[in-house]
């Protein structure tokens, strides 16, 4: 069920521009106390003075320059610099604060990435630094994932564009502060639990902002209305409309529940569609493309499945989009992967993700039967890496009766047999293959399908 929260007319929603806000909680350092606002101009921290504080010697040692004491003195009616009692809390703008640059890597990626800071493009790299200011951005096909200092992962999917406004550490609250902007497309942040109150992460998008203090969750701008999707699959997030807390209605949107902020002023808030079935998930997935089927629900209008080499999906290779229960992706090396299926929800809002393993194999095969000089001749061929090892089956009568040829350890794709008798036969060609990864010692097989041969003088 969709509920949608319309929020209080405001001068500024004349442009149209909707701007949804994720709650920073008030926090509490000792003997440092911050507390972080939902605006981000307007964002302060408090700091509790101690015995021999003096508001300049905390300029010289924690702002950006020593005279912005002064804007501190007047913010707080401060009459003398010099002398403030202990225990005195005083408000300070986040934005005058000094900070160290943290870090951020390129801890993987596939296909066309592009990465630039200060106009200059770079190559990418894995394990290259991002820094602040860099622009990233993602064509069809295309995967990159970003650690963060603190541990937290940022992934982008094919055809997304996303700028790093800000990567920092604050030294007054020694805490970090880390902003993102997701210019189209889709992101997935995977934020680590803060431990510091005074942690900030923000993503933003052209019609919204979020912000979090650990948490999974999902961000995307749809291309057609402009609305911006916020999907919580762990933690807990508060949206408002409007570009602060003080100027919209909030509301909660705890895991399993996502919001979507519009340029209307609405906010529409909606359970997730729970996990998909994937039938037969563990299957070896042997042919050329790759093919999920999902347990049909009148509820969802489509899934989405992702690819990826490690549990955490940090490295993908492949995803696909599709309207209805089955989901094809083209071919990828062979290996062990992890696939995570989504069911998009007649309201737009994507579900909560189930995530199995499975072992990619290629090993195609198909087999053709025609007369020849000597006998009717079977061939077959196929496709695949490693060792492979054929078996010929030829029954008389019915599929189901006892085969009159069977030969196992063929190393050639044809067989030619002469003098049958006249009748109605069936065949088919299996093989076995062993992978030619010496520490993955499971051999698969497979079978063509029955095929059937009459044979008449």
């Amino acid at each position: 069920m969709t509920m949608v929260y319309r929020t209080t007319k405001r001068s500024y929603f004349s442009s149209l521009r909707l701007y949804a806000v994720l709650l920073l909680s008030p926090i509490c350092v000792s003997p440092l106390v911050a507390q972080a606002q939902t605006s981000v101009d307007n964002a302060r921290v408090d700091y509790t003075f101690k015995r021999g504080d003096t508001l300049i010697a905390l300029a010289s040692k924690y702002l950006r320059k020593r005279s912005d004491y002064v804007a501190v003195q007047r913010l707080n009616r401060i009459t003398n610099p010099r002398f403030i009692p202990v225990g005195k809390i005083i408000s300070i703008p986040f934005r005058l604060l000094k900070y160290r640059r943290s870090e951020a890597n390129l801890a993987a990626f596939r296909g066309n990435v592009a990465i630039a800071a200060d106009g200059q493009a770079i190559r990418p790299v894995q394990g290259l630094e991002i820094a602040e200011g860099s622009r990233l951005s993602t064509s069809a096909g295309s995967f990159l994932t970003l650690q963060l200092e603190d541990g937290s992962r940022i992934s982008m999917p094919s055809n997304s564009k996303m700028r790093i406004m800000r990567l920092r550490h604050i030294l007054l609250t020694d805490s970090v502060d880390y902003e993102l902007a997701v210019d189209s497309g889709r992101m997935r942040s995977k934020v680590t639990p803060f431990d510091k109150k005074a942690d900030r992460y923000r993503v933003r998008t052209p019609v919204a902002v979020s912000a979090v203090r650990g948490t999974d969750y999902r961000t995307r701008v749809d291309e057609a209305t402009g609305t911006a999707f916020s999907e919580t699959v762990e933690g807990a997030v508060d949206v408002a409309a409007g570009d602060s807390f003080e100027d919209g209605q909030a509301v909660a949107v705890p895991a399993g529940t996502g919001a979507a902020a519009s340029v209307t002023g609405d906010i529409a808030k909606a359970d997730l569609l729970s996990p998909p079935e994937l039938v037969d998930p563990a299957k070896v997935q042997s042919e050329e493309i790759l093919e999920f089927a999902v347990t049909p629900r009148p509820a969802a209008a489509g899934h989405r499945v992702i690819v990826s080499t490690d549990a955490g999906f940090v490295d993908i290779v492949a995803e696909q989009l599709s309207d209805d229960a089955t989901i094809s992706l083209p071919t990828i090396e062979d290996g062990r992967y992890f696939a995570k299926a989504t069911a998009i929800g007649q309201d737009g809002f994507e579900g909560m993700p189930a995530t199995y393993a499975f072992k990619r194999q290629l090993s195609t095969l198909s087999g053709s039967a025609g007369e020849g000089d000597f006998g009717f001749r079977f061939k077959w061929s196929g496709a695949g890496s490693g060792k492979r090892v054929y078996r010929f089956q030829l029954i008389l009568g019915d599929e189901n009766n006892i085969p009159i040829v069977d030969e196992a350890g063929l190393t050639q794709d044809v067989i030619t047999l002469s003098d049958l008798p006249d009748g109605e036969y069936y065949w088919r060609v299996g093989v076995t293959q062993y992978s030619d990864d010496p520490e993955d010692q499971d051999v698969f097989q497979k079978w063509t399908d029955f095929e059937k041969l009459t044979v008449a003088g």
